[in-house]
């Protein structure tokens, strides 16, 4: 009797340990899952990051300010009260950076050490009375030579990046001109990418922002399933993207066009009592999007550039 007792403590044991080792191993790929779509997120994240002069120093400053203050909330939603002691033990951020966050207000404070290195050129460029000229605007600056030039204002304030790359970058970004006297012309006080505007910033936040909560409130609450749905497929012709382009459009306008209808018809025949009107906002978003070809990629790539510190050397 004890020895068969003894079997099943034993077997008992093993089962434990199996079941906690199978949990670790679940919980394991959890996180290697979770990493690889935070990686997937995070790419799009970080190219809006460029395409709005903002650096990557401040992103980070953003990111862990809202995970202090998503903390924060999670906090007050369960117990009611705030604990900074917590908040540091679930995300591994330091007591006393949790308590500056939660004392800032949602004004975010800049500066100089946190900014864009082409926005600090450009910045430098047009406060530094070295590189304006006398009506205190930004002077046109030879790229390389002797005195004042584009050359010496990147040594001084782009902190180590080569002036060619620099000139390049607020290039593409149309912050400044090349001129034919191999002279340089700044065309901007901020370094933002084409097309991009307040609006565009604005509806990205928002549409961004919805669709990623619908996503998060379904991993969280299976059961409570918020629509999120996805078609994928191959076009073979280009030249058939314009007509399938209208195709979305027509339909996509259309289907919104009934949700609208729907949403602002009065339900006569189904009015709630008194006590059970509770209004809700609701949100319904068609997007479309096309994979960027590789051709035009590698086109950009191939793109040659002029040697200016060459042209300087031969004269």
């Amino acid at each position: 009797m004890l020895l068969l007792t003894e079997e099943i403590i034993e077997n008992a044991i093993v089962l434990t340990k199996g079941s906690e080792h199978k949990s670790k191993i679940k919980r394991s790929d959890v996180r290697v899952e979770a990493r690889k779509a935070l990686s997937k997120l995070l790419q799009p994240l970080a190219g809006f990051v460029f395409d709005t002069g903002l650096s990557a120093h401040e992103f980070q400053t953003l990111y862990r300010t809202a995970t202090v203050i998503s903390a924060a909330d999670r906090q007050r939603d369960s117990t009611g009260r705030l604990s900074i002691s917590g908040i540091a033990a679930s995300t591994g951020i330091p007591r006393a950076e949790i308590s500056r966050i939660l004392k800032l207000t949602s004004r975010v404070q800049q500066s100089d050490r946190q900014q864009q290195a082409t926005n600090r050129i450009l910045s430098a460029w047009h406060e530094n009375p070295k590189y304006t000229n006398t009506s205190g605007l930004p002077a046109d600056l030879s790229i390389f030579g002797p005195g004042p030039t584009f050359d010496s204002l990147v040594r001084a304030h782009g902190r180590g990046i080569p002036t060619r790359a620099m000139l390049d970058e607020l290039t593409r970004t149309d912050s400044v001109e090349v001129l034919s006297s191999r002279k340089v012309r700044a065309k901007a006080l901020v370094a933002v990418d084409h097309g991009v505007g307040t609006r565009a910033i604005k509806a990205f936040g928002d549409r961004a922002t919805e669709l990623l909560w619908t996503m998060l409130a379904n991993i969280r609450n299976p059961e409570r399933f918020r629509f999120v749905s996805n078609v994928e497929g191959v076009i073979e012709s280009a030249s058939t993207l314009p007509l399938f382009r209208k195709e979305i459009s027509t339909r996509g306008q259309n289907f919104l066009a009934g949700i609208r209808e729907t949403l602002f018809r009065e339900p006569i025949n189904e009015l709630p009592a008194a006590g059970e009107r509770k209004s809700v906002r609701v949100s319904v978003t068609v997007y479309y999007r096309e994979a960027e070809q590789q051709k035009q990629l590698r086109d950009r790539r191939a793109q040659t550039r002029r040697n200016f510190r060459r042209s300087v050397e031969q004269e």
